[in-house]
């Protein structure tokens, strides 16, 4: 792959999904985590359309972003393993007691109807 490839002089975070960075994350190797942080930012511009592709790897990556086709390239298949870490919802069960309310009557406190 080309250099100029996905090509961009900022590194790649995000901070709502990876609070402790991609790299922390333990859904990404290391491989897959240093493309994120090197290529991500391209990858993010050029998924939302604030990039035109430069090149026809590019051009695929879109039409893979768009949904258009499945991801081949090792840059296609990160994108989209993040892409679907970051849009499905994760929900946390915990476990404890549920306190039920007592009523007043049986709480012990008298109260005057006076």
């Amino acid at each position: 792959m080309s250099q100029s490839n996905f090509a961009s002089s900022k590194l790649f975070f995000d901070n709502k999904n990876f609070p402790r960075g991609i790299n922390r994350a333990g859904i990404f190797s290391r491989k897959e985590a240093e493309i994120l942080e090197r290529h991500g930012h391209a990858m993010k511009e050029l998924t939302d359309g604030l990039r035109e592709p430069s090149s026809e790897v590019e051009q695929r990556f879109v039409k893979m972003a768009k949904g258009e086709c499945p991801p081949e390239t090792e840059f296609e298949k990160v994108w989209a393993k993040y892409q679907k870490h970051i849009g499905t919802r994760r929900v946390a069960y915990t476990t404890g007691m549920a306190i039920a309310m007592a009523d007043s009557s049986d709480s012990g406190v008298e109260l005057d109807a006076d």
